[in-house]
This record gives C-alpha cells, structure tokens and sequence, in this order.
C-alpha cells in the first residue's frame, strides 16, 4: 500500500511553518508602524526625520513577506508533486520488475536474478543463502564480462524443495592471478506495494524494497 502519510506531513509541516513565519512578520510589522507613527508624531517639525531609514525598513518587510509567500507556494507545490508520484506510482502493484539487490524472492518455486562481472574471471560461483545465512544452493556461474542471467527452482543441493520466501544471493568470483572480479546483482520479482519514506519511493517485492530511481526495467509478465 503507498504511504501517504509522510508527504502529507511535510506538507502539513512546511503550512504550519509558513503561518507561523507570517504571524511574527505582522507582529513585528505593527510594532514597528506602531514606533514609526509615535516618532512622526513626535517628531521636531524645524527638524524631521530622514524618511530614508523607516522607508528602507518597509521594504525589507515587503520582501520578507514576499519569500515566506514564495516558500509557501513552493511547499504546497512539493506536496501536490508527491501525492501525485504516490498516486501514480501504485498502478507499479502487480507488475514484474528488475532492480539492484542482493535478495531475492522465491515465488511459486521461481526465484529471477542477474549478475554482472566488471571483467572476465577465472571462477564464479553463485551461493542462495537462507534467512539464517545457510547455504541451501549453489552453482558455478559464466566467467565472461558483463551480465548474465541466473534462475533457481527453489530446490536445494540435495534436491529439496525450498519454501517460497526471501533468498540473499552471494557471487563470488575471482580472476586467474586470484585477485577477486567486482561483481552486482540485480533481481526480478513482482512489486506487492508501495511505500515512501523522507520523499524516497519505494517499491516493494515481498519485504525487499528497490527504490524507483533505480528500477531498471518493468515487464507485465511474470
């Protein structure tokens, strides 16, 4: 489900503070007309005040007033863009997608990932770990450079079925002088929802979360 409630906070938060900032400008905008009229009254007429100083005066006020106008429209706008992005974001539930992680769900027995190499190596080796850290699967990957894909039918070394559920993905691989090859994986799973944190949106396969800037592609399919 999307979480609104932060962006509607935010945008609660920068209203409040906008009125709060208007409140004291008129306070203090008052108490200086307030002087200002006392002095004018008061004032020498073989000697009147230099209008320049309060003149100057008034219009840092104006400008003052002008900026905290600004910050709020700014503020409202932020928070009509993330209900927007919430709101769109949602028709994301149910599709497929492919994003960077090193966990990876199970589903139906089908577990989708890749795995990208910076160079060419000499070993690979791919190790599925449990919830506990337990190897339950592994295999000898592609040594070639750049992606390549890897699927897992949720069954263990001895040929166990594995339940559904969240798998972490461990690839190591090592070049010929026994120097370790950069490797990073991504996965595929299909988002079950959405939520938003600090402005960040998130979308959700199971409890693995893959922030949507960094979606990397987005299938109908499963």
């Amino acid at each position: 489900m999307v979480d609104s409630v932060t962006n509607s906070t935010a945008a609660d938060a920068g209203a409040a503070k906008a009125a709060t900032s208007k409140t004291k400008l008129s306070s203090d905008l008052n108490s200086f007309l307030t002087l200002l009229t006392s002095q004018l009254k008061n004032q020498d007429p073989l000697s009147p005040m230099d209008s320049t100083q309060f003149t100057n005066q008034l219009v840092q006020f104006s400008q003052v007033e002008q900026q905290i106008n600004m910050n709020s429209n700014l503020s409202n706008l932020i928070g009509l863009t993330q209900q927007s992005i919430a709101s769109n974001v949602v028709n994301y539930i149910g599709k497929t997608i492919e994003g960077p992680s090193s966990s990876a769900p199970l589903i139906n027995s089908e577990m989708k990932a890749s795995y990208n190499l910076t160079a060419k190596a000499a070993t690979v080796t791919i190790a599925v770990k449990n919830a506990a850290g337990e190897i339950v699967y592994s295999k000898n990957g592609e040594t070639t450079e750049g992606v390549h894909e890897f699927k897992w039918d949720g069954k263990d070394s001895n040929g166990v079925q594995k339940a559904d559920g969240t798998y972490s993905l461990e690839v190591t691989a090592m070049a010929a002088d026994g120097s370790t090859v950069d490797t990073s994986t991504t996965v595929f799973g299909k988002v079950t929802g959405v939520t938003s944190v600090n402005g960040v949106t998130t979308l959700l396969l199971g409890n693995i979360g893959i922030p949507m800037t960094q979606v990397l592609a987005v299938t109908d399919g499963v």
